[in-house]
């Protein structure tokens, strides 16, 4: 019977106890000792007897088979581990022709800590190097994926979706034979047959709260065992592409998004308006911009303080976002200064007679912004309740639109003729 726990382990350089604390989980029992130096460890082996030794590959990267061999001579009998990221993998695996019993991946599950440091228990099996390959062809496209330069190359060329990226290329390099696929958080997992094998990995995001699942499917029967580490040590990278994407796509909120509203920021306005004319003119529909400030903003910074003036700023985007479409673009193009644009996604348009360029003003952004002008004025909305009862009720803005292609063919004459309706219609008016 194999005996679990009574072991006397030594975890060298484990600064976040993250495998103290795996080890921990695996082996209930053991009596577990960690240093962060290898010179403390050899101190610790010259002092003690241990049953295994779990040396991070990190403090000794720079020097790493002179000190995989000093640990071997001064760990005795002990069986001694090497643990690293799985980028790493390769320099560890070259670490069991310098004295290393086995090298392991973080973070490694209890089973697997059980059969490298368990002395009762067979490791050759598990060590996935050249020869456990050969053994298992089906999976080799697998196991030797250059995921370095997959990863680089995804980051590069779609920066926002780097993960789902290295997934399809995985997908092209191990197809016909296995089949990769990146599921859903919750999404049913397919189940084996006799003649086929399916195995999964989560993905997790920097909580550890699971995202996605990356499944394998081979049409026939594999070692199991080998194609779950090999799934899993992609899946671990995947995590760290995940998080990138996630902080890549928070890093571009921040470019495009004026700070104090939360709406789109000035830059991106300009971006966006470029972009769908262009779209609007192969696809033949109106764009409309209206443009609007609110009337007076000094007043209400002066009375109330600027605090509430942006509040007042604040409300007035969410108010604006709320009235509008969700495929219209809302954005804060200065002080108190805001533009919307308009686009009618249901085209094609008729054609217009180019030498009559006469405003038309489509149905819907009037009725948008007339919703949105009625709303500021009415007393009972709690959006502006800073302003105390005498203060609701009575905000106002001016604004202007201009419509492409009837009053512009141009980001910058559409801005113009909005610009100019605000101006000489609106605010004459007041």
């Amino acid at each position: 019977m194999v005996r679990l726990g009574n072991e006397n382990i030594l975890i060298i350089g484990d600064r976040d106890r993250k495998m103290q604390s795996s080890v921990a989980n695996a082996l209930p029992s053991a009596s577990v000792t960690s240093v962060q130096s290898v010179f403390d460890a050899l101190a610790e082996l010259n002092a003690g007897v241990y049953s295994g030794v779990l040396v991070n590959l990190d403090p000794i990267v720079h020097r790493p088979e002179a000190a995989t061999r000093a640990l071997r001579e001064a760990a005795n009998e002990a069986r001694l581990i090497v643990y690293s990221e799985p980028v790493r993998e390769p320099l560890s695996r070259t670490l069991t022709r310098h004295g290393a019993d086995h090298y392991i991946i973080t973070p490694p599950d209890s089973v697997e800590l059980q059969r490298v440091l368990i002395p009762e228990l067979p490791i050759r099996d598990e060590v996935i190097d050249k020869e456990t390959v050969q053994e298992d062809e089906i999976l080799k496209p697998l196991l030797e994926l250059p995921m370095t330069d997959l990863v680089l190359s995804a980051m590069l060329e779609h920066p926002q979706q780097a993960m789902k990226q290295v997934v399809h290329a995985i997908a092209e390099r191990v197809a016909p034979a296995l089949k990769v696929v990146l599921q859903s958080a919750g999404e049913p997992m397919p189940t084996d047959t006799e003649s086929q094998t399916i195995v999964s990995q989560p993905v997790r995001d920097g909580d550890g709260v699971e995202i996605a699942r990356l499944v394998l499917t081979v049409d026939q029967p594999v070692n199991s065992l080998l194609a779950e580490k090999a799934l899993g040590r992609i899946a671990q990278i995947l995590s760290k592409v995940a998080q990138i994407d996630d902080r890549q796509a928070r890093l571009q909120k921040l470019a495009i998004t004026d700070d104090l509203t939360g709406v789109y920021n000035a830059r991106y306005f300009k971006h966006f308006l470029h972009r769908i004319l262009e779209k609007a003119k192969a696809k033949r529909f109106p764009v409309t911009l209206f443009l609007f400030d609110i009337d007076n903003f000094k007043k209400y910074n002066d009375t109330y303080g600027h605090g509430v003036g942006d509040e007042i700023l604040k409300q007035t985007a969410s108010l604006m976002k709320r009235c509008s479409r969700d495929h219209d673009l809302v954005a804060r193009i200065s002080g108190d200064e805001f533009a919307v644009v308009f686009w009618e996604k249901e085209g094609p348009r008729q054609a217009y007679d180019a030498q009559q360029p006469v405003s038309r003003l489509p149905d819907t952004p009037l009725i948008i912004a007339d919703r949105f002008r009625k709303l500021l004025s009415n007393k009972d909305l709690q959006d502006f309740k800073m302003l105390g009862a005498s203060g609701k009720g009575v905000l106002t803005i001016s604004g202007g639109m201009a419509v492409y292609p009837y009053d512009a063919q141009s980001a910058e004459e559409l801005i113009e003729a909005a610009d100019k309706a605000l101006m000489f219609g609106a605010k004459k008016k007041r």
